[in-house]
């Protein structure tokens, strides 16, 4: 991306916030006729599929000064689109695997009929420490 066509927008993110709580209730509409168990499941991996959207959103559009802790627009805009995909590949990374390992998880939930409670708590405790891993992350302009 140029650096003239790099331009400071937040439609996407609107967007993204718009669908968002859509997304979310989708498994309680189309998944009432199974358990809560199944139900919570699917809501939890769209939950971490949605994250890792955003985060997908970030890096193809370039948009790292949505990142809290992250570079200003100006700064964004003075660094190389190749700067800006590094640090928002960086991030990417980090909510990629939360997805894989956090999908593993609640097959192996189901499979084991663990608690939804616990499912909860481990799939928000993957996302919180991810956020967590990713402050380290600096943006080298």
């Amino acid at each position: 991306m140029s650096e003239e066509q790099y331009k400071k927008t937040y439609k996407p993110l609107i967007a993204w916030m718009i669908s968002f709580p859509i997304i979310l209730t989708l498994p309680s509409i189309l998944l009432s006729e199974f358990t809560d168990k199944i139900e919570i499941a699917v809501t939890l991996a769209m939950l971490m599929l949605s994250v890792y959207g955003l985060i997908l959103i970030i890096y193809h559009g370039e948009y790292v000064y949505w990142i809290n802790g992250g570079p200003s627009f100006k700064e964004a805009k003075d660094a190389s689109s190749e700067v800006r995909k590094e640090y928002a590949r960086a991030h990417l990374e980090k909510f990629r695997n939360v997805f894989i390992k956090g999908f593993i998880y609640l097959i192996s939930s189901l499979v084991l009929n663990l608690s939804i409670w616990i499912d909860i708590v481990v799939v928000s405790l993957m996302i919180i420490v991810a956020a967590i891993k990713t402050m380290p992350i600096k943006f080298k302009n």
